[in-house]
């Protein structure tokens, strides 16, 4: 009788044990993964975020809107190549905001389009200061465009763009002033090689498809992923999560 009730004792335990031990292990588990929750970092295993474009345009709307600009850019999409659609009338005050800044910064490729009307847009300007601000400092490509302009005209800031120079804020005009000379002395395309547009735009399609082999061929494409911005950031923080919407492409319309 004793050996059967040490028997049955025996099967108890293990029953009970068999019955308690899952629960054990979950709450054990359940434990461990909160811990972990609370010590996690996403910087650790989050990938670093990359931009969605490869290039950045620089126009004035007044001169462009109309045909070349929407041209350019529904050519760059149909050979796959991503490009900032900078819409300018809905954008908000006079300054460049920092979305914009990390537009221009994250770019592989600037084009920027010189028209008659360029000089005329304090933010068109702004945005060259920066685009040759990136060039200088993060190795940034620029393909200046002239479209309907000379390149004597840019460079020696001639005509047009010597009157709305004289208009502009002491502050700014000569940082103006070195970006527009800096940017018109570089190599570029002149529209009035070319007999028809649509062949011209070919022609700046190749321009850029040529440099983003070239950076890709010496460097790979993740050239610019890990850049760190020139501008820092005003909440590191509490930002991680709100960059991804801030990269994202916005529409303005230029004014």
């Amino acid at each position: 009788m004793a050996h059967f009730s040490a028997v049955l004792a025996a099967l108890l335990l293990s029953l009970g044990i068999a019955l308690v031990l899952p629960q054990l292990v979950l709450c054990v588990a359940t434990m461990t993964h909160s811990e972990g929750q609370e010590n996690f970092d996403p910087s650790l295993s989050t990938p670093a975020l990359t931009h969605g474009h490869q290039v950045f345009v620089s126009f004035r709307g007044a001169d462009i809107r109309t045909g070349f600009k929407s041209h350019l850019f529904a050519a760059l999409e149909h050979k796959m190549i991503g490009v900032y659609r900078d819409e300018r009338d809905l954008r908000i005050g006079e300054e460049i905001g920092p979305e914009l800044l990390k537009a221009i910064e994250t770019s592989r490729i600037a084009v920027v389009v010189f028209s008659k009307n360029y000089a005329t847009s304090d933010w068109c300007l702004d945005e060259l200061v920066k685009i040759m601000e990136c060039k200088r400092l993060l190795n940034q490509s620029v393909l200046p465009i002239f479209y309907d302009v000379s390149q004597s005209e840019v460079l020696e800031q001639k005509g047009i763009f010597a009157e709305a120079l004289l208009k502009g804020p002491e502050d700014k005009v000569n940082n103006w002033r070195a970006a527009l000379t800096e940017a018109a002395d570089s190599e570029g395309l002149h529209l009035e090689q070319y007999s028809l547009e649509s062949e011209f735009i070919e022609k700046i399609l190749e321009e850029i498809q040529k440099i983003l082999k070239e950076e890709e061929s010496a460097t790979g494409p993740s050239r610019r992923q890990h850049s760190v911005p020139i501008i820092p950031p005003q909440n590191h923080a509490s930002s991680r999560h709100n960059d991804i919407s801030e990269w994202t492409p916005f529409f303005f319309l230029k004014k």
